[in-house]
């Protein structure tokens, strides 16, 4: 009865173990989001989401599960050491009979590595599969006056489309939209709004239509080059 009611000793290796197991779990799951994710001026133009969570998001997690892996596999080998150090003492001492697996595990390395830089199939149709997944997207996304416009002032992106600023805030009023100041970014108005950028964007055509075909001198220049 007295060891049933002992609080059993928190261990160490074990929860190492496991939290590198769930560490891996989300750095391999969020690489997945991210690679079927839009290109980050399409995704933040349009407020592209996947499960809830935009690109920013996932992106963000990926960073932060791949820190945590990497910290928990480096305490995983501390607490371990005296296991693995003898286990390669071990080994080393009664020769290495693993010469063939050794060399066909650095040799599969190998072939990956280089056969991702010289952009050869099948690892060039990797990424060819995700550029056509940018493409994809990118070919529903309503079009940005220029790259990244979400991050221009209302006022600034007035100017980008060629209307004054007092008819932009009258067509986003008008749809119902609040405007408290033009000098935000369109980013910031949208998401105050719940919106995305694009529907602001939207908003401002139906009621100046010619603003969709409307570019500032040199905006074409500008978005070739981006």
């Amino acid at each position: 009865m007295t060891d049933s009611l002992t609080p059993r000793k928190f261990k160490l290796k074990g929860f190492t173990s496991l939290l590198l197991t769930f560490s891996f779990l989300v750095i391999g799951f969020t690489g997945v989001m991210l690679y079927f994710t839009p290109k980050g001026r399409v995704a933040h133009w349009t407020g592209w989401t996947m499960l809830g969570l935009d690109k920013d998001q996932w992106s963000a997690i990926h960073m932060t599960g791949g820190l945590l892996f990497l910290i928990v596999s480096s305490v995983h080998l501390y607490l371990n050491w005296g296991i693995f150090w003898s286990y390669l003492k071990k080994k080393a001492a009664a020769g290495i009979h693993l010469k063939w697996e050794l060399v066909a595990a650095m040799l599969i390395v190998a072939v990956v590595v280089t056969g991702t830089l010289s952009e050869v199939p099948p690892f060039s149709s990797v990424i060819k599969l995700n550029d056509q997944v940018k493409v994809y997207w990118a070919g529903l996304a309503p079009k940005a006056p220029i790259p990244h416009a979400e991050d221009l002032t209302l006022e600034a992106f007035a100017d980008e489309i060629r209307l004054s600023i007092d008819e932009v805030t009258l067509a986003l009023r008008k749809e119902g939209f609040t405007v408290d100041n033009v000098h935000m970014k369109l980013k910031h108005i949208a998401e105050r709004n719940g919106v995305a950028p694009s529907d602001l964007h939207a908003a401002v055509i139906k009621h100046f239509p010619q603003a969709a075909k409307k570019k500032r001198r040199g905006a074409g220049c500008r978005q070739e080059q981006n």
